[in-house]
């Protein structure tokens, strides 16, 4: 079996990749929980026009993940481990935006270093993806009373990825 010619560029471009998964996966947390909150105000009748919604999405998307968190906790009923558990998640991610690399500089020296980063970073990523199918579960029911099913959230994001790609071609 022949072993891969180890690149120590290509590692270090992985590692920051990695990086940039867990900023990524996190901000997908930080969506859902403003789409729980602007559709449980929603489906309560308090945003009646569609610039009303899409005022209060921009206002939400505007505010740290904090608070959006702290927003969720007074107006879902979370079990406690869901609770200590975006918490958690909020100090990780905010240690990986703001200090990740200041204080683990010297591990991306090495490839053991490098290794020990991105297995921190995928275990981020992991409990992310954890959280956000289980705030996915708990706001289902307010989708279907806001009468948004899986194919239009499915066909939104064929959308968006759609306008995307128009726009490089321009």
């Amino acid at each position: 079996m022949l072993e891969e010619e180890y690149k120590e560029s290509e590692h270090s471009k992985e590692c920051y990749a990695h990086f940039g998964l867990a900023v990524f996966y996190s901000q997908v947390l930080e969506h859902q929980l403003v789409n729980m909150i602007v559709l449980l105000k929603r489906s309560q009748g308090l945003v009646p026009t569609e610039d009303d919604f899409e005022a209060l999405f921009e206002r939400k998307f505007s505010i740290t993940m904090g608070r959006l968190i702290n927003e969720i906790k007074q107006v879902f009923e979370l079990k406690d481990k869901d609770i200590d558990e975006l918490e958690a998640i909020l100090k990780l991610r905010n240690f990986i935006v703001h200090d990740f690399f200041k204080e683990k500089i010297e591990l991306t020296f090495t490839k053991t270093g490098r290794n020990e980063l991105i297995d921190e970073l995928n275990s981020f990523v992991n409990r992310v993806k954890i959280m956000d199918n289980r705030l996915m579960e708990i706001s289902s029911d307010l989708y279907r009373k806001s009468g948004i099913t899986q194919q239009m959230i499915e066909d939104e994001v064929k959308r968006g990825i759609f306008e995307e790609r128009n726009k490089e071609l321009d």
